[in-house]
């Protein structure tokens, strides 16, 4: 790999950087050569990632190198005791850092290390830690729901010495396994250490002490209760903040939190149930792993501190009608002081409250009971937050820094739940009735710098920031209130032919686009904008992201196309994908929105999201993916939320002309435009993308909300902009003209790639994983094996599409000398998509590619005369044409309907418009009082009457009884075919 000297620190560099690159390596060189701290922005697709790794890994090398070169020169002046004490004080490592890389997401950390497997530092150690929820093999515990139960129960088994999986962790933590793996991610973690029968939780803790690299969300890092659960050493270490857009919100939510009058009641509940049980008042079935580290009166303390605690929050006066009550941050510690909880006996608590939790994950475990024990998590995470420092001069921070903010608890449904005998409950576990007077105690960070103070204070090295949207820098270095020593904000990579960027003051029937939140309920609006997403869908190529301000402004928008026929419009042009709230539906819908994009005979999909959402954070819409990005207005904070009111008057209160923090009203607006930011950069990938930035919304022509966008961006609105919708549809038509005729073209794939750490998922299947009836099947197979042996018997040669990836080359000529295009003038017989057997063929081969099969022409000059080109017809569905001239097979899978009959029902909803819903509701419910199949069979034909929601009509059957089956399979043979 080519190697170039950046700020006298030799990197390997996969290819000659950019000059952005270039930069941004040499200002993290010169944070860590300085032990300084850095706040870097270069916008998505400049290779910020990769130029990170490498350069702070090379700088790590380098010093390698110097502190071995040291040794071996002091090294004979030691002696033998002074050199283990020496080693032992540098933790083993004679004083080279650590590095810590700390990103948003496990997805995201994934990526990286992928990335660092591919530059020539892949021999560098590296691990990545995760929760339990994500490592956990222990069959017990890893059935449980929620990271909180995981960890609880896990301890108590551990404590028992009940955990086989742990017990062989010192065991096998040396095997070649471990050992010659160099990078471990969480699917090497538990790949590797399932096959050993070894914890990987603890395994990846292990592997930490000779780690070059640790990877970790950087909640672990900023959040105090995380960082004590992993027991971090953060002397001399590099700590990097990736996609640090986020970092000033996660350093407040860690240090907030939240206990309402319910939780306190269920504390109350819980204590009292244990000591029933110890009290021999209910009788339950214990063993040895459900030891007690408390007594009888330990617990009856701990009541009558709760009982006080309860009395204190009941008594607290709140005005509802002034939006519950404000005061300074040290409130909260006089409402528990009257209570006894102190900082003098903090710890005794904090360990009593863990027994406690400890001992109920194992009894309710091991006698099957309902899980308890949630109200006494929250209150041990909320004393960790409030007692994380002790002293005057904590005191006075938490004065600067907080307010507590009572509200009163909002009254909530309960359903009926059944109580044993024994006082435990028998089905889930729900939350007392709400009293009159109870109330939720809000203890809020408002200086996201007392964070990162904290850090700063374990004598980090160095501590960097990066992310593609930073900007305006001033004010984020101000609120963290760390010392900046190194800044810089990249331009892109990519010109001005690369990027268009329009703003959409109004839409085609003149009316005003803006989403502010007083015309979010006009409808004219909402069908303007409709009307507008319909126009640009047969103009852009690939991909369409829309991204809406809020969920409930999508919502609106989705019911009211529907109803009036804007949704099927657009669906004609691009099939429309939502995103959905849901891990595993997000992870199917991304799936098959990927499968449409590279559909050959498709023309690209809509995907509708939110600000803020899982899309716009983090995934990659390279390429035909997202062509480009639809902003439909500002995703503000809510005005009157209180939250944000006490922050707005906090910035006011802490403001002065020398510490340069910006005022409630520009950090406001600047929380909305670095959402915006965020979403635009899913769409500019690499260096060669292009796509077009529409901003829908006439607020955009503001000039201090044009400021606030990321610098390059600003760069392509200097261009003309049109008041009017004719003048930007015609440009942005040009300009996708112009970029498919002089910009590089990225291929269609018939494969995925990977979403996160998933496994890619083929978008043609084998003929063994058609969704096809058994004879169907047959007979495919049957024509496609009969293809194969008459190619065969022609002298076929196989091509495949790498043959496309690559320039002519001499050696690469065929034993007939015909180079490869002009082998592209002989005649085609067969494309076969579906045979991947001459895939196989070569080292080089791919499973999943197209293969190509044709027959060299006899005639090595074809005259003049010659027979015209035969054309490729892509047929749909499962039907073979076969004719003299052209042999095609083409099967697309049906889309499938969920299992799940909650998801369906969402996935329903989605689809039909409202009043239809209401109505599959109506007939399905008759149908199950009445057992009237004919009325039933009406209504969802009715219902579901469009060819791509025939899917959803088949999925009726899970609904009927046996005796009503074999009717629904003839309709469904007879309408869909």
């Amino acid at each position: 790999m080519p190697e170039y000297l950046i700020n006298g620190i030799p990197v390997n560099f996969p290819f000659e950087p950019y000059q952005v690159q270039r930069d941004y390596m040499a200002r993290v060189i010169e944070c860590l050569q300085n032990s300084s701290n850095g706040v870097l922005e270069s916008p998505t697709g400049t290779g910020k990632t990769l130029s990170l790794l490498c350069s702070s890994l090379a700088w790590i090398l380098h010093k390698k190198a110097q502190v071995q070169a040291s040794q071996r020169t002091n090294v004979g002046e030691l002696s033998e005791f002074e050199f283990e004490k020496k080693k032992m004080g540098e933790g083993g490592r004679w004083g080279v850092p650590k590095i810590i890389y700390a990103s948003r997401t496990h997805s995201q950390l994934t990526q990286a290390m992928q990335e660092m497997k591919n530059t020539s530092y892949g021999f560098m150690r590296a691990v990545i830690l995760g929760s339990r929820d994500q490592l956990c093999i222990h069959p017990e515990v890893a059935k449980e729901e929620g990271n909180a139960v995981k960890t609880n129960l896990c301890k108590a088994k551990i404590q028992a010495r009940a955990c086989s999986f742990y017990s062989r962790v010192e065991a096998c933590k040396e095997r070649p396994e471990i050992t010659g793996s160099t990078i471990m991610d969480i699917e090497d973690l538990v790949r590797v250490s399932t096959k050993l029968k070894a914890c990987p939780f603890f395994m990846s803790k292990e592997l930490i002490e000779n780690a070059d690299v640790l990877f970790m969300p950087y909640n672990y890092l900023l959040d105090p209760k995380a960082r004590k659960a992993n027991n971090l050493e953060l002397a001399n270490t590099i700590i990097i903040l990736d996609e640090a857009h986020n970092v000033d919100k996660m350093c407040e939510e860690s240090a907030s939190m939240q206990i309402r009058s319910s939780d306190i009641a269920l504390c109350i509940d819980d204590v009292t149930s244990i000591m029933k049980v110890m009290d021999n008042t209910v009788a339950i079935p214990e063993d040895d792993d459900a030891k007690k580290d408390f007594t009888i009166d330990d617990l009856a303390l701990l009541k009558e501190m709760l009982l006080s605690l309860e009395k204190t929050v009941d008594e607290i006066p709140v005005m509802f009608s002034q939006g519950g009550s404000t005061q300074p941050g040290t409130y909260i510690f006089e409402i528990f002081e009257k209570a006894n909880i102190k900082e003098g006996n903090y710890h005794i608590i904090a360990q009593l409250l863990e027994n406690i939790i400890q001992y109920i994950a194992t009894i309710t475990e091991k006698n099957n009971f309902v899980r308890r024990g949630g109200g006494l998590q929250i209150l041990a995470e909320a004393l960790s937050i409030m007692f994380a420092g002790s002293g005057p001069q904590y005191r006075e921070s938490i004065d600067k820094c907080y307010k507590c903010h009572i509200d009163i608890e909002e009254q909530k449904k309960v359903r009926g739940n059944t109580k044993q005998a024994d006082g435990w409950t028998a089905t889930k576990q729900l939350v007392p009735s709400v009293k009159a007077n109870a109330k939720v105690i809000n203890f809020w960070c408002f200086n996201p710098g007392f964070g990162m103070r904290q850090l700063l204070g374990r004598n980090a090295r160095s501590i960097i920031l990066t992310s593609g949207t930073l900007a305006p820098l001033k004010p984020l270095i101000s609120e963290l209130d760390i010392p900046i020593a190194v800044k810089l904000e990249n331009p892109h990579i990519i010109d001005g032919s690369q990027v268009c960027v329009k703003i959409v003051g109004q839409g085609p029937d003149k009316e005003s686009l803006n989403s502010s939140y007083g015309n979010r309920d006009n409808p004219k609006y909402i069908s303007s904008l409709g009307r507008t997403i319909l126009s640009f869908c047969p103009i852009i190529p690939g991909g369409l992201l829309v991204f809406f301000p809020s969920y409930p402004l999508l919502n609106k928008c989705q019911e009211a196309w529907q109803e009036t026929g804007i949704w099927a419009q657009i669906s004609r042009t691009k099939p429309i994908f939502v995103e959905p709230r849901g891990k595993d539906q997000f992870l199917n819908t991304m799936t098959e929105y990927y499968a449409k994009i590279n559909d050959p005979d498709g023309k690209g999909a809509v995907f509708m999201a939110v600000c803020r959402g899982k899309v716009s954070e983090g995934l990659d819409f390279a390429d035909m993916n997202g062509r480009a990005c639809i902003i439909t207005g500002l995703p503000f904070p809510p005005l009157k939320d209180a939250r944000v009111i006490l922050k707005k008057r906090y910035l006011q209160e802490v403001r002065t002309r020398e510490n340069e923090i910006i005022s409630g009203d520009e950090w406001y607006s600047l929380e909305a435009a670095r959402a915006v930011n965020q979403a635009i950069g899913r769409v500019i990938r690499h260096k060669n993308d292009y796509g077009a930035i529409l901003l829908c919304d006439n607020r955009f022509h503001n000039p201090r909300q044009k400021a606030q966008l990321s610098s390059w961006i600003q760069k392509h609105l200097n261009t003309a902009q049109h008041p009017t919708f004719g003048p930007i549809v015609r440009e942005l038509s040009q300009f996708f003209r112009n970029a498919e005729k002089t910009l590089p073209q990225a291929k269609l794939t018939r494969s995925l790639a990977p979403l996160g750490p998933e496994p890619p998922t083929a978008l043609v299947p084998d003929s063994t994983s058609l969704l096809v009836s058994g004879e169907t099947k047959k007979k495919l197979d049957d024509i496609k094996n009969n293809f194969i042996k008459i190619e065969n018997s022609n002298a076929v040669t196989a091509f495949k599409l790498s043959d496309y990836q690559h320039a002519h080359r001499s050696d690469a000529t065929s034993a007939s000398g015909k180079d490869f295009l002009s082998r592209l003038n002989t005649q085609v017989r067969t494309i076969d998509f579906n045979d991947m057997s001459s895939s196989s063929a070569g080292p080089s081969s791919q499973a999943g590619l197209v293969a190509i099969h044709k027959r060299e022409r006899s005639n090595e000059f074809p005259s003049v005369t010659q027979q015209k080109k035969r054309k490729v017809v892509l047929i749909p569905q499962e039907t073979i044409s076969l004719d003299d001239s052209l042999e095609v097979l083409e099967i697309k899978p049906e889309r499938q309907a969920p299992e799940d009959r909650v998801e369906l029902l969402k996935v329903i909803k989605s689809s039909i418009v409202p009043a239809q819903y209401k109505r599959f509701l109506v007939v399905l419910t008759g149908y199950r009082n009445d057992r009237d199949f004919g009325t039933m069979m009406g209504g969802m034909v009715e219902i579901f009457n469009r060819p791509e929601l025939y899917y959803l009509l088949k999925a009726m059957r899970r609904f009927l009884s046996n005796e009503h089956g074999i009717q629904f399979d003839e309709r469904i043979r007879t309408i869909c075919g």
